[in-house]
C-alpha cells in the first residue's frame, strides 16, 4: 500500500488576518518604563526601549508580503499527513536536495522559540558546499507539531520521543532509509530519540544543546562526590554556576509553559506584541553574541502566531 505523498506548500496569509494583526500591534499599549541601574535594563524582562522600537518597526516598516514572497521563493516547502500514536498530523517541512551524488540525507530539527526559518541561511552551503572536499547534504527541515505550519497534536504528552517517531516516518516517506540528524533545544532531545529508537536508520547525530543528568549514586559515586563537593576545574565551576544562574534567573518561562500552557496561550494568542515580548526576552539570552534585528524578531513571531491566530479568526 503506497504511503502518503507530500504536497507542495506556499505561505499565503489572507489580507483580513494581516489587517487584524496590524490593528492589534498598532493599538497595543505598553506598560510604563521602569527605572533600572545602568546596563541592567532587562533585569525584569525585555526592556521598554526594546519593545517600543519593535512596535515602531512593526507598524511603520515591516512588510509581511515581502517576507512571504522571499520565503516562498527561497524555500521549497511541503506538507504531508502522518499518522502516529493515534495522532493524525499534517507536517510542514522544507526539503532541498543536493545535486551531489554522495549527498547524505540530513534532518534539521529546531526547538523553541525557533522554527524552520533557522535553516534558511545554511541551505546553500549544505546542499551546494563551497569546495569539492566538503560533504553535501539533502536537507529536510520539519516544523515541530504545533509550531509554524505543522498541525498540533490533540492529546497530552505528545513529547520528543513521539515527535521523533513522526519525523522518522517523514524521512521514510521521502525515501531516506538512512540519514543523519541535527538538533537544537527541543530538537536535540528529538534527535537523541531518533538515534536511540531507530539506530539502523539514524546513523549520526549532531547536537548544539546537550542535556546531561546528575550522576547516580550507585552507578557513578565518584563523579557524584566531585559534583557535590564542587571538586572541579575552574571552567567546570564556571559552567555549573552559569547553569544555576540560568535556572534561577531565566528559566521561569519553561516552568509556566510546561505546567500551564493554556493559561499563557490565552494571554498571548490575541496580542502579537505580547507574544513578541515573550519570545524576544528568551532569544536575547539564549543566543550568544548575536544582535537580533526587529525584522528577524517579527518574522519569527509571525511564523509562530499566524497559525494560532487564524484558528480563532473569522
Amino acid at each position: 500500500m503506497p504511503g502518503p505523498t507530500p504536497t507542495p506548500f506556499e505561505i499565503h496569509v489572507p489580507d483580513s488576518l494581516l489587517g487584524f494583526i496590524h490593528d492589534r500591534v498598532r493599538t497595543a499599549r505598553l506598560p510604563p518604563p521602569i527605572a533600572h541601574p545602568d546596563g541592567k535594563a532587562s533585569t525584569y524582562g525585555v526592556s521598554h526601549e526594546t519593545m517600543t522600537a519593535l512596535q515602531d518597526h512593526w507598524n511603520n516598516r515591516y512588510n509581511w508580503r515581502a517576507v512571504e514572497a522571499r520565503l516562498n521563493s527561497s524555500l521549497k516547502q511541503f506538507t504531508v499527513p502522518i499518522l502516529h500514536e493515534g495522532e493524525d498530523l499534517n507536517i510542514h517541512f522544507v526539503h532541498h536536495r543536493s545535486p551531489q551524488p554522495d549527498a547524505i540525507p540530513l534532518i534539521f530539527v529546531h526547538g523553541w522559540p525557533g522554527s524552520f526559518l533557522e535553516v534558511e541561511r545554511i541551505l546553500t552551503p549544505l546542499t551546494h558546499p563551497p569546495t569539492e572536499k566538503a560533504q553535501a547534504f539533502h536537507v529536510v527541515a520539519p516544523s515541530l507539531p504545533g509550531i509554524g505550519f505543522s498541525s498540533a497534536p490533540k492529546t497530552k504528552n505528545f513529547g520528543p520521543e513521539k515527535i521523533a517517531g513522526v519525523f522518522h516516518k517523514l524521512m521514510m516517506i521521502l525515501g531516506y532509509d538512512h540519514y543523519v540528524s541535527q538538533g537544537g533545544d527541543w530538537g536535540s532531545l528529538i534527535c537523541r530519540y531518533l538515534a536511540a529508537d531507530h539506530p539502523k536508520a539514524c546513523l549520526g547525530v549532531h547536537l548544539n544543546f546537550v542535556i546531561a543528568l546528575p550522576p547516580l549514586a550507585l552507578k557513578n559515586p565518584l563523579e557524584l562526590f566531585y559534583l557535590a563537593t564542587r571538586w572541579m576545574t575552574p571552567y567546570q565551576k564556571e559552567m555549573i554556576d552559569r547553569m544555576i544562574w540560568w535556572k534561577k534567573e531565566e528559566g521561569g518561562y519553561a516552568e509556566i509553559m510546561s505546567t500551564k500552557p493554556m493559561t499563557i496561550a490565552f494571554a498571548l494568542v490575541d496580542s502579537p506584541l505580547g507574544f513578541a515580548a515573550w519570545i524576544r526576552d528568551k532569544i536575547d539570552s539564549l543566543v550568544d553574541e548575536y544582535e537580533w534585528t526587529e525584522e528577524e524578531v517579527i518574522t519569527l513571531c509571525m511564523v509562530s502566531i499566524l497559525p494560532l491566530v487564524s484558528m480563532g479568526f473569522s
